[in-house]
């Protein structure tokens, strides 16, 4: 039979990246739920996690692993964000964000930025001794500054949250992970 071609204007092409894009952000928005979801039902006082604020968190997914994390709200409007999250267990600070990251820096207060190329997908994870580094950063800075570098030419950043509260949810993670 006869094949219907669609009569696609400039315009579709905009679509299709609109379209892609809101799947990716949805894509993210899942996965993060999905990630999180585990630990609030095995939360530290069932706290619920909102923009820009670090929040204590543990999950027995693959071993009990409790967390700091903070949703960092760059541009609601453009729907750009990351969750950043240091892991007790692992100790290790890593960064989730909307793409495929290739780099990502993170600066406490005018400190220099520490980096790390550890990406893998939407993921950058700084390795051991440099996560103790920016741990110890956060603990006793007021503010840190995250950039990450994306395929394409792309970037996240940059964004600035408080670390106000960090040292608090840290000391509650520490002590959920050790049983206390």
């Amino acid at each position: 039979m006869f094949a219907v071609a669609r009569v696609c204007p400039y315009a579709c092409v905009d679509d299709e990246r609109v379209k892609l894009s809101m799947y990716r952000m949805f894509s993210v928005a899942l996965g993060f739920c999905l990630a999180v979801q585990p630990a609030v039902a095995q939360g530290l006082g069932g706290q619920n996690q909102g923009p820009n604020q670090w929040v204590a968190n543990c999950s027995t997914e693959r071993g009990r692993d409790c967390t700091v994390s903070a949703m960092i709200d760059g541009d609601s409007l453009l729907g750009t964000f990351a969750l950043l999250k240091y892991s007790v267990a692992s100790a290790t600070l890593s960064v989730m964000v909307d793409g495929t990251g290739q780099r990502a820096s993170i600066r406490v207060d005018q400190w220099p930025f520490i980096s790390t190329s550890l990406c893998t997908g939407a993921v950058c994870s700084w390795e051991p001794i440099r996560s103790a580094e920016l741990l110890e950063e956060f603990r006793r800075g007021h503010t840190m500054t995250l950039q990450v570098s994306l395929q394409g030419d792309n970037m996240v950043g940059p964004l600035q949250m408080s670390l106000r509260g960090f040292s608090e949810q840290y000391q509650k993670a520490l002590q959920a992970q050790q049983g206390r």
